[in-house]
Order: C-alpha cells, then sequence, then structure tokens
C-alpha cells in the first residue's frame, strides 16, 4: 500500500515535469530555426506549456490531485522571471524553473526513499548511501539557482531576444585617434617558422599606429631563438626582439618584462600567443570599444585551424568550440567578461594600476581579469575570430593544458577569497562577484560530488555482499531516463546553434568526459599541494608517434579505473531483477557511465597516437639538410592571414 501511495503521489508531477522538458526543447529548436518568439506572445506560451503539459500528465497517470503543487510552484517561480527577463524568450525562465523543480523532485524521491524503502537491515548500506546524498544535496543546493542562470548561458542565441552588450566587432577605424597599441608576444623553446608565421600575420595589420615586442624567455637552444631574432630585424623597426635567460615566472614573467619595455605613449596591449596567426583587421576592428573608459579589457574567441583531418583534433576543436561561441559570449552578456589569454586588447594604465601579471597562478589571464574587475573594470568578449592557432596534438599535451586550466581559477580563488566577502572590493560589479564565488565553488564541488558517488557505489557492493535487494521508486528511473533524452537534445541544438554536426559534437562530449581524472587530479593538486604548482607548457612542435604503451603511459589510472567500473558493472547487471527494477540496476548503470568516462582517456591517447603514426607514414621523408628538419611546423601554420576565413562565418 505503502509503494502504491508514493507512486501515485509522486509520478503525476514526473509525467508533468517531464511533459515540460520536452516542450522546451521544442521551444529551443523553433527559435533556433525561426528566431526567438516576440514579448507579446511571452505569457501565452508559459501558459500554454504549463496547460498542455498538466494535460500530458493527467491523461498518462489519470490522476489530478498531486499535479496542483507542481504547476502551482511552476507558475509562481517562472511568472515573475517571464516578466523579469524581458530581453530573453519565454524558454528561459521554463527552462530554470523545470530544472529547479526537478531538483527538488528528484530530492523528495531519494529522501523518502532512504527513510521508507531501505529494509532495517542495510543499515551499513543505507549509511554508505544516505550520508553521500545529503552531502550532494547540500551542494547542489547552495548553487542551484545561479548554477542554472549560468546554465543558460551556453544556449544565449536561442534565448536571447535583445542584446544589451557588444556581440559583433566595430567597423574598421579608419580614421583618427588612433591610440597607440603595443603587441606582446611571449614565447619560449617554440619552433621558429610557428612564430615567425604568426609575426608575417602581425606585419600586415592594418592598423597604423602599433608597434611589436616579442619575448623569448629560457630557451636554451639558440637554434630556436636565432631565427627569430633574425627575422624580427628583417620587418623593420615596430618589431623588437629580446631574449632573457633565468626569467622566473614562465609565461607571466615574460609579460611582466614586455610590459616593462613598453613604449611610454603606448596607451593598449594586445596580447597573441606565439603559434596565433591573426586576421589583418585584429586591431582596427577592436580599439574602438575602448573610447567607453570603463572597458578595461576586449576578449576575443580561441580558434584553431589544421584541426580537419585528424579525430582527435576535431573533438577537441569542437570542444572548445562550445566555450568560446557560446558560453563565454553568454556570459558576457550577463555582465561577467573575463580574459582567456590571447587575441585580447588591455588597457595600458588598467593594466598597470592592477600589478600586471601574475606569478603565481598558472591562470594568469583570469586571475588578471578579476583583479580587474575588483577596481571596477569591465570587459567584452565579441564571438568572432581574429586569429588561429595549434590545438594540442596528443592526449598528454592536452592533460597538461586542461590541468593548468582548472587548478589556476582555485589558485586565483585562494589568492583573492577576502576579496569577495561582503564589504570588500565595492568598486566589484555584482555578477563579476557571484560568478567568480559560484565558478570556484562549481570546479571543487564537482569533485567532492564524484567522491561522494563514488562512497554511493560502495554502499551497493556493500548490498551486493549482504545479497539484498532494494527496489527503486518508480519515478526515479523516469527522470533518470528523461535527463538522458534531453541530453541529446541539447547536444544536438547546440550542433545545430555552431553549425557541426551531431557526430561532432558527441565526440567533443567524449573529449570532455576523458578528461575527468585530469579535472580531479588538477583540484587535488591546487588544494593540497605543498609545493608551487609547475607551470607546463603545451609543445608546437610537430608531434610523432611514440607508441601505445607511451601513449598509455598518462592514462593509467583512467584504465585501471575504467576497467574495474565496468567489471563493476557487470557484477550489478547479473544481480539485477530486469522485472521490477532495483538499486543494482541504477549502481549498475553509475558504474557503466563511470567505466565509460575513464576509458574515454585511454581511447582518445590510442587515437591521437594512431593517427600521428598513420600521417607519418604518408608524409614523404625530408632531407636532413632541410630547415623543415630542424624546426618543423605544418604547412598551414605558414599560410597567410588573408587566406584565412573570417571567424564570423562556420568553420570550412
Amino acid at each position: 500500500m505503502g509503494e502504491w501511495m508514493s507512486a501515485v503521489e509522486v509520478m503525476p508531477t514526473v509525467c508533468f515535469s517531464v511533459a515540460v522538458q520536452a516542450c522546451i526543447l521544442g521551444l529551443l529548436f523553433w527559435n533556433q530555426r525561426r528566431g526567438v518568439e516576440a514579448r507579446r506572445w511571452s505569457g501565452v506560451l508559459l501558459v500554454a506549456v504549463y496547460s498542455v503539459s498538466a494535460l500530458v500528465a493527467f491523461a498518462v497517470v489519470g490522476n489530478a490531485l498531486w499535479l496542483a503543487p507542481a504547476v502551482l510552484l511552476s507558475l509562481g517561480v517562472a511568472g515573475p522571471l517571464c516578466v523579469g527577463m524581458k530581453h530573453d524568450s519565454v524558454a528561459r525562465p521554463l527552462y530554470f524553473t523545470n530544472r529547479l523543480l526537478g531538483f527538488l523532485l528528484s530530492s523528495f524521491i531519494l529522501g523518502r526513499w532512504f527513510l521508507w524503502d531501505f529494509p532495517s537491515s542495510a543499515s551499513l548500506a543505507r549509511a554508505l548511501m544516505f550520508v553521500p546524498w545529503l552531502g550532494i544535496f547540500c551542494l547542489v543546493a547552495l548553487q542551484v539557482v545561479y548554477g542554472l542562470l549560468l546554465e543558460a548561458a551556453g544556449f544565449h542565441p536561442v534565448l536571447r531576444r535583445r542584446y544589451v552588450r557588444p556581440t559583433q566587432p566595430l567597423p574598421a577605424r579608419r580614421e583618427p585617434p588612433f591610440p597607440r597599441v603595443t603587441v606582446h608576444i611571449p614565447c619560449h623553446a617554440e619552433p621558429p617558422a610557428v612564430v615567425i608565421a604568426t609575426l608575417d600575420a602581425v606585419s600586415r595589420l592594418r592598423y597604423p599606429a602599433f608597434d611589436v615586442i616579442v619575448v623569448d624567455n629560457n630557451t636554451a637552444d639558440p637554434a630556436l631563438w636565432k631565427p627569430v631574432e633574425a627575422h624580427c630585424a628583417r620587418l623593420g623597426e615596430r618589431f623588437r626582439f629580446v631574449h632573457v635567460e633565468a626569467l622566473p615566472g614562465a609565461k607571466a614573467g615574460a609579460l611582466n618584462l614586455a610590459l616593462r619595455l613598453t613604449p611610454s605613449e603606448t596607451q593598449l596591449v594586445a596580447l597573441l600567443d606565439a603559434d596565433f596567426v591573426c586576421e589583418p583587421d585584429f586591431l582596427e576592428c577592436l580599439v574602438g570599444f575602448f573610447d567607453d573608459p570603463s572597458i578595461h579589457f576586449v576578449q576575443t574567441p580561441h580558434d584553431y585551424r589544421d584541426w580537419k583531418d585528424r579525430g582527435f583534433l576535431r573533438a577537441a576543436y569542437w570542444e572548445e568550440r562550445q566555450g568560446n561561441f557560446l558560453q563565454l559570449p553568454g556570459f558576457s552578456e550577463r555582465g561577467f567578461a573575463t580574459l582567456i589569454g590571447t587575441t585580447c586588447l588591455i588597457r595600458r594604465d588598467a593594466l598597470e594600476a592592477a600589478g600586471g601579471w601574475s606569478r603565481k597562478c598558472l591562470t594568469e589571464d583570469s586571475e588578471l581579469a578579476f583583479r580587474l574587475s575588483a577596481r571596477g573594470g569591465q570587459g567584452l568578449f565579441i564571438p568572432r575570430t581574429f586569429a588561429r592557432g595549434l590545438l594540442p596534438q596528443t592526449f598528454r599535451d592536452l592533460q597538461k593544458q586542461r590541468f593548468r586550466w582548472i587548478a589556476g581559477p582555485i589558485q586565483q580563488f585562494q589568492m583573492h577569497w577576502r576579496a569577495l566577502l561582503p564589504g570588500r572590493s565595492p568598486a566589484m560589479s555584482a555578477p563579476h562577484r557571484r560568478a567568480w564565488v559560484f565558478h570556484c565553488l562549481d570546479l571543487a564541488s564537482g569533485m567532492v560530488m564524484q567522491v561522494l558517488g563514488m562512497i554511493s557505489l560502495l554502499g551497493s557492493v556493500v548490498l551486493v555482499l549482504q545479497g539484498q535487494r532494494v527496489p527503486l521508486p518508480q519515478g526515479m528511473l523516469l527522470l533518470v531516463g528523461a535527463e538522458f533524452a534531453s541530453a541529446w537534445g541539447m547536444l544536438w541544438l547546440r550542433s545545430r546553434m555552431l553549425r557541426g554536426s551531431l557526430r561532432d559534437l558527441f565526440a567533443a562530449g567524449v573529449l570532455g568526459a576523458s578528461l575527468q581524472q585530469t579535472r580531479r587530479n588538477a583540484v587535488s593538486a591546487a588544494f593540497f599541494s605543498r609545493q608551487p604548482l609547475a607551470w607546463r607548457r603545451t609543445s608546437k612542435f610537430k608531434a610523432s608517434s611514440r607508441g601505445w604503451r607511451a601513449a598509455l603511459d598518462s592514462t593509467r589510472v583512467e584504465l585501471g579505473t575504467g576497467v574495474a567500473m565496468l567489471g563493476l558493472a557487470g557484477v550489478m547487471a547479473g544481480l539485477t531483477d530486469f522485472s521490477r527494477p532495483d538499486l543494482f540496476l541504477l549502481a549498475g548503470i553509475g558504474a557503466l557511465m563511470e567505466g565509460w568516462r575513464q576509458l574515454s582517456a585511454p581511447g582518445l591517447a590510442l587515437l591521437a597516437d594512431a593517427e600521428l603514426r598513420r600521417e607519418a607514414r604518408a608524409r614523404p621523408a625530408l632531407s636532413p639538410a632541410r630547415p623543415e628538419a630542424v624546426a618543423p611546423a605544418t604547412a598551414a601554420a605558414c599560410r597567410t592571414a588573408e587566406g584565412s576565413s573570417p571567424a564570423a562565418s562556420p568553420p570550412p
């Protein structure tokens, strides 16, 4: 009787939530195809979605008693949000409200399940599962509201009706004033041909008032930096090359030296990584934003070349493209822009007033953005490509890069958390303050929740050893299935917004999953390492195959964990009574997903190595006398900037 009552109470709300999510997906696809609906239709659509969803839930379950609380809660939250979010599609308040409803509903189902359905003889297993669930509930509840608001930022092209911040570059500046710009290019042990291609592209900039400072720091081999020095001399007096030894601070140290060498008349500093080949209009389309004195920096996306012919690089490209062309522009529109390290312009006096670049943080770019925002500075993210660089060519190099990107924000939070306390940094805007707090909280809580999830799996193992079955509540399986279907729908939507294929976006998702252990390592190192974290650079030299054993060397933990998780999933599947789903089924699904994520890492490491081996076989042997053998670089790295397609168009 208790189980029947539980099903009757919960299933109408579960069906209502699933139906609302289906309507939201339909509305998002409509917006992607036809454009965001007019504001006058927002209220009508909101009422229509909830009415249709309630009718569907009643038709499926046949009980309207427990629909009323869900409908009233949804209207009570979504209605005011719809009024307040006047520049957004009604899909945004609908999406936020339904995700909130799903969180509350799943928490209610699981809480009652732990209290009512667990047999008293399984007290140890219940403790091993209940305590992690309670911890996860608290972490999610702490950030659910702001997290859901930020989650929608990645879908801003189908949610935003009217933009309040710039989303496109300005027309090229052809008339004075021309604020002086100094381009800083740091490099360390880079292939000369790659750096020379970058310098050639800079020399073709159409902006009349700029100069260039190239800082080569700590490169021991003269064969790498001497050709770059000679090329700067050939390019003329605009280009200044500096080689220094024993310079501390890695990239930040080189940028601080470049700042000290910058001419006094310079007003803006542009930053280019050594492998980023820029477009001729890079400066002339961006300097106009600094006519507004509140703008301290303008950031443009990371974009890349030479990725189309290799599956590993395609996955990496599309994984990054989602952040650079969807999420970061969405954050900027909502008042939170950040620096990501290259193809950006920074106001020189703001940079100096903030103290330059920090040598204590692996992500010196976002750390600088924090200090600029603490001083009241604003930034913009303009989602148009102005330069293309090179992607990491091996999984090991990708791990190095992402380790920096995850550990760095945690380091900056450790450095500056006091500035986020109430009453501190009064010049910092509220969106910036909230975003910095929740971004770091998200990184840390993600690792904690994964650890708690593993403890929950241990509770399932205890049930296996005790031979006890615990039936699952019906609503939970439906919610899990709906979440899985919704994730695929959102993936398809992102592929259409980015004009990519569903296959490419799925491969990008696999690559993102493969870096889960790298994220854990980065978070752990940032919090618990007693030694300063080393700045490990990503090589720009043409990689070569090192064999499958070497490829797997950096993924030993993922390989071992993945095999163990698949074995556990098999055990759980063998114990599951599929006629009446129980906890073993849910634990098996969890173990299977964890095993898939872990084994994605060695799979991609092997793929990258195999593609390098196949590429080497297809490439003709080079004569030792040819310069390419000394400083290898891809042919495309040396193509002119005029030959690159503009970034506003979809990738070729």
